[in-house]
């Protein structure tokens, strides 16, 4: 995964993920859309065999970019908690 910044100023960041294609830019705007201050959060992919997604992130008060890192954040933590439990679920059934 590549990120390639396109635009970026206080309120608006677009930029392009390379190697993706809808998974995480659907994670990552999900859990955008989370955060009151996000006004768009949202990607485009041109064309499914050409292109990256471009995806662009809109704030009402907040910077973008401190934004973006607590998303990120936020998804790096449920992605642990996720882990942690599929591990201990795997635990409780093993067959011995």
């Amino acid at each position: 995964m590549e990120p390639k910044l396109i635009e970026n100023n206080r309120y608006e960041l677009k930029f392009e993920i390379g190697g993706e294609k809808h998974a995480f830019p659907n994670l990552l705007r999900k859990t955008l859309l989370e955060e009151e201050s996000v006004e768009f959060a949202g990607y485009i992919i041109e064309h499914p065999l050409l292109s990256n997604p471009v995806f662009t992130i809109r704030t009402k008060r907040r910077q973008c970019n401190t934004v973006l890192r607590d998303a990120l954040e936020k998804m790096l933590a449920r992605t642990e908690e996720f882990r942690k439990k599929f591990e201990q679920s795997i635990a409780d059934h093993s067959v011995e």
